[in-house]
């Protein structure tokens, strides 16, 4: 399969924030907002019926965790220094800040573990709310990415599986802007079970982002790699744990963060927030 495709107790609302940054350290677990951006797997009819939920393929067109979630946690790497992730956020299924702030801090804490911080941005949706986010006109690094978060209406203009959740497209490490799309809407369909939903969500982004650093053939057997989630998979997940990389993964992680860290975007490349807007479906 190709590369594809959740918690913070404390609510807080935006108002009109021009800027929403969260950078978790992690040495003490705090939480710092800043200003700044998911993807996706495949739920396919006969994997409900027999209990699993399958990672798919790209499409053809080629805030601080709990302490239950913490309790999940495996040694974390002692190297210096810590490299970041910064996710440019473009949240047009319009997740209300509460259920924002937890998807981000689910995965926050699954990248904790593998010794690389992470910083949200928001992002504005149309042309007229470009003044209010000054953050995201920022020239873009090969480290940001760029998540999407899709309603149903935007969704369906995509060319992807019927029960896609989401997908990422290759990003090579001189590449800024690499871009995650999640398709909210399936990934809501879930609560309908009993899972929540932005833990389950940011788990697919942490999923979706290892297939943009760890390239092809990026799925194991075990852990958030897995090509296919269990019932069992996502009951613990709706327990607050984690499902984590495995240990030669949070290393290649690492140090795919750590490469493009010390990568200068190829010029012609580096894309500018209004191309981004421009290539909405």
């Amino acid at each position: 399969m190709g590369p594809e495709l959740e918690h913070r107790t404390e609510s807080r609302q935006r108002r009109n924030w021009t800027c929403r940054e969260r950078e978790r350290s992690v040495w003490t677990g705090k939480e710092v907002r800043k200003c700044c951006l998911a993807l996706g797997f495949i739920l396919s009819t006969g994997a409900i019926w027999s209990g699993n939920f399958v990672f798919g393929q790209s499409p053809l067109s080629g805030r601080t965790p709990s302490t239950a979630v913490q309790a999940m946690t495996t040694s974390q790497p002692t190297r210096d220094p810590y490299p970041k992730l910064i996710f440019r956020v473009y949240n047009y299924a319009h997740l209300d800040p509460t259920a924002l702030t937890n998807t981000e801090g689910v995965a926050a804490a699954i990248f904790q573990e593998v010794g690389v911080e992470t910083a949200w941005v928001d992002c504005p949706l149309s042309w007229t709310e470009l003044k209010r986010y000054p953050a995201c006109q920022e020239k873009m690094q090969t480290t940001d990415l760029v998540l999407r978060i899709l309603p149903k209406s935007m969704a369906m203009k995509v060319r992807t599986g019927d029960d896609a959740l989401g997908f990422a497209k290759p990003c090579p490490e001189d590449e800024p802007a690499c871009d995650l799309t999640v398709f909210y809407h399936r990934v809501d369909g879930l609560a309908t079970d009993g899972y929540p939903t932005d833990r389950i969500l940011g788990h697919v982004i942490a999923h979706e982002v290892g297939h943009v650093l760890l390239g092809p053939g990026a799925h194991s057997d075990i852990g958030i790699m897995r090509g296919v989630w269990s019932r069992h998979d996502l009951q613990h997940i709706s327990w607050g744990l984690l499902l984590p990389f495995t240990d030669d993964q949070r290393q290649q992680l690492r140090a795919a963060v750590l490469r493009r860290t010390k990568q200068e975007p190829v010029t012609e490349l580096v894309i500018p927030l209004a191309s981004i807007l421009d290539s909405n479906p």
